[in-house]
């Protein structure tokens, strides 16, 4: 029995220094490029796997795989980048470092790119919910009219980095006048929700505190699609900006002729509507009168339109109270709770 037993391990061991010889070789940072004449046994030995294992983390549903493929050792998350992505959003999605996710897909340098494909390791396949921030840092700043995060950031002797890590910024973010802004740690979030934890609009929205969550999900120059509560109609927008609420325009002709569809004649009395982004559908309230500054030029329509989300307030504060609690009411019709 010994006899067979050693004969058994020098075959294992010769098995190995083959499947090493014919260029398979371990990967200290987690994914391995498929060579012309790989296998997934051969690939499986050189990283101290099971063939099963290995289709598992890679969701492979046959043995074939294909040179120049790039498959994941351990259990991770298949991630595409999207537009306004950094490492360190990614992370905190994913409840990981940037310099793990930097040393597993052997990036050089913090740059990413949109439809980039990152593995995010030792996660499951849903994000991570962070733990919520329940209060201001003690320093704290109101955003004046002609600041720059650079000029901020050297008033107090901190990073824009910092600055923008601690209000969940995004690159080529900047700041608007009013703005409550943390200087020494983070801004108050909840955490409600989590990009990519829906897969389609709906007609009814999550209950999404403005100040909250919603400021950090729905951003600056984002598009995203709007579902009239009432009859399923949709269209897109893009958000002009807005620190109390939302202010958006019609992204095309198009969309505009949708909305002329729900609203005859323009009104201030808003509607119920869902809006979907990045994989969460938010319940929302949008008036019905275009008023003040736009961006598009080409939509058939002058001006933006207010869209509120959970405790959303008004711009001005001589707005009238009446109107501010009829997008309140519009919020819990579209997130079916009235």
């Amino acid at each position: 029995m010994l006899k067979s037993l050693i004969k058994m391990i020098s075959i294992t061991t010769l098995a190995v220094i083959l499947v090493f010889s014919a260029g398979v070789s371990a990967s200290a940072a987690g994914v391995y490029t498929v060579k012309p004449g790989d296998t997934l046994w051969k690939i499986s030995i050189a990283n101290g796997l099971t063939v099963t294992q290995l289709k598992q983390y890679n969701a492979l549903s046959s043995d074939t795989i294909y040179s120049g493929q790039r498959l994941t050792l351990s259990p991770a998350v298949k991630y595409t980048v999207k537009s306004g992505d950094t490492l360190w959003l990614i992370s905190q999605k994913y409840a990981t470092t940037v310099e793990k996710i930097t040393t597993y897909n052997n990036l050089t340098g913090s740059g990413i790119y949109p439809n980039q494909v990152l593995y995010i390791p030792n996660s499951t396949a849903s994000p991570s919910k962070p733990a919520p921030v329940l209060n201001w840092p003690s320093i704290t700043y109101t955003v004046k009219s002609g600041d720059y995060l650079s000029g901020v950031a050297s008033k107090f002797g901190v990073s824009q980095a910092s600055i923008m890590k601690y209000n969940y910024m995004k690159e080529g973010e900047w700041l608007d006048e009013g703005e409550k802004i943390a200087i020494n740690g983070y801004a108050p979030r909840n955490y409600a929700v989590m990009p990519g934890e829906s897969a389609s609009p709906a007609r009814v929205g999550k209950l999404v505190d403005w100040f909250l969550d919603g400021r950090y999900l729905i951003k600056r120059n984002d598009v995203f699609l709007i579902t009239d509560k009432q009859t399923g109609l949709q269209f897109k927008v893009k958000m002009l900006g807005g620190v109390n609420h939302s202010d958006v325009e019609p992204v095309t002709a198009g969309d505009t002729l949708t909305m002329k569809k729900l609203l005859p004649t323009w009104v201030w009395a808003p509607r119920p509507v869902v809006i979907f982004h990045d994989g969460v559908n938010f319940a929302a309230s949008l008036s019905g009168m275009p008023h003040s500054f736009d961006s598009i030029a080409d939509n058939n329509v002058t001006g933006h339109f207010d869209l509120y989300l959970y405790h959303s307030v008004s711009h001005d504060s001589n707005t009238s109270t009446a109107y501010q609690q009829q997008h309140q009411d519009n919020v819990l019709v579209a997130a079916g709770i009235k």
